[in-house]
């Protein structure tokens, strides 16, 4: 087993990149009848997608920095401490419903051929006073990218990227040109706490501190109901909300919060993020298993119960909510995308392939496509 411990027995991860990527596609050609779950084609694209997303999760064990395991245990105490709050507040009390955002700069852009406005605004305060000072972006301001024709009456997007994403590249890996020229969508992508230019050292999102994955989690959302008291100014025809991975749950989270949404989908979501963070540990030996069994407590738990987007139903129509499942997801799981469509309803596209190879996929772009027509 591999051992935590060091990089270099991290490193022995990369040994078992193929051996699992075979064995998961044997798994997913099988499908799941009684979940209603199709199975999987099985070939040389299925298993090479599946190495993709094992090499994903070597590389960032890799990279990863794991704090020793009585640093966690103090994250997971200052979990415990506010737990019995959390709960009493509920997702309700938690999220309360921002004002309009204060701009503090929009400035038109230029990222390869695609135009855009990105705009950087301040947001009111919105956290319990207990974990004021865990949130480590208190007073900074979000940002988002926007393509918009500035008339009233127009549809909206708003597509909220995953983890190590919140880049210019975004534009691309999210087809906002398409969805802007093609679908006639105005079109906002949100950058999350931690990643792209509002990255900050020493702050990792989702990370091994359970406070601040929550605590950061409440402030995507907030940041996000903002933009859409920003976009309702403009009296749009409809919004629409999407995330992909982590920004999946995000979605959701506001979709059930927003009666202005009128249509969400989520793709590849990543639905428990701290049990996401304990499944990959489970496989690293004694330490690993510790640290994912500290993931699973009772105090995280607790605190993530505010983050849980199956504690609500979305405010869409089901037949405006769609789940994109990679029956070979080996990221975040095909179970997550699973569970989330049993409680959504609405439609679900299967795709046979992998979280990573999602990203390839023509099928899902069609799918998404007729979604938003």
């Amino acid at each position: 087993m591999i051992d935590w411990g060091t990089g270099v027995a991290r490193a022995g991860l990369f040994a078992s990149v193929l051996p699992r990527a075979v064995a998961s596609a044997r798994i997913a050609g099988r499908g799941r009848p009684d979940a209603g779950v199709p199975p999987s084609a099985v070939g040389p694209r299925v298993v090479g997608e599946s190495a993709l997303d094992e090499f994903f999760i070597a590389i960032n064990s890799v990279i990863r920095d794991i704090p020793p395991l009585e640093v966690i245990e103090g994250n997971v105490a200052r979990c415990d401490a506010v737990a019995a709050e959390f709960t009493a507040l509920g997702i309700e009390g938690i999220h309360q419903r921002p004002n309009a955002p204060r701009i503090v700069s929009q400035k038109r852009k230029m990222f390869g051929t695609t135009r855009f406005d990105q705009i950087d605004y301040l947001v009111d305060g919105f956290l319990p006073q207990s974990v004021v000072v865990d949130d480590p972006y208190a007073g900074m301001t979000a940002s988002a990218r926007v393509l918009s024709r500035s008339g009233k009456g127009r549809r909206w997007i708003i597509w909220v990227h995953g983890a190590a994403q919140g880049r210019n590249d975004d534009l691309y890996a999210f087809r906002a040109g398409h969805l802007h020229g093609a679908l006639d969508y105005d079109v906002a992508l949100p950058v999350l706490p931690a990643h792209g230019a509002r990255r900050l050292r020493k702050v990792a999102y989702p990370g091994m501190d359970p406070l601040v994955n929550v605590v950061l989690t409440i402030r995507a959302v907030v940041e996000i109901r903002a933009l859409i008291r920003w976009i309702a100014r403009r009296e749009p025809a409809e919004i629409v909300i999407a995330g992909t991975s982590l920004g999946g749950p995000i979605a959701a989270l506001v979709a059930t919060l927003e009666p202005d949404v009128s249509g969400t989908l989520a793709v590849v979501p990543m639905l428990d993020l701290h049990g996401t963070l304990a499944h990959h540990m489970d496989r690293a030996g004694s330490r690993g298993r510790e640290l994912a069994a500290l993931m699973r407590s009772d105090p995280v738990t607790a605190v993530s119960s505010v983050i849980d987007p199956l504690a609500l139903d979305p405010m869409a129509s089901p037949d405006r909510r769609l789940v994109v499942a990679a029956l070979n997801d080996r990221v975040t799981s095909l179970s997550a995308a699973r569970k989330l469509h049993a409680h959504w309803g609405g439609q679900v596209y299967w795709y046979a392939g992998s979280h990573v190879g999602h990203a390839m996929s023509r099928g899902i772009q069609d799918a998404v496509d007729d979604f938003l027509a």
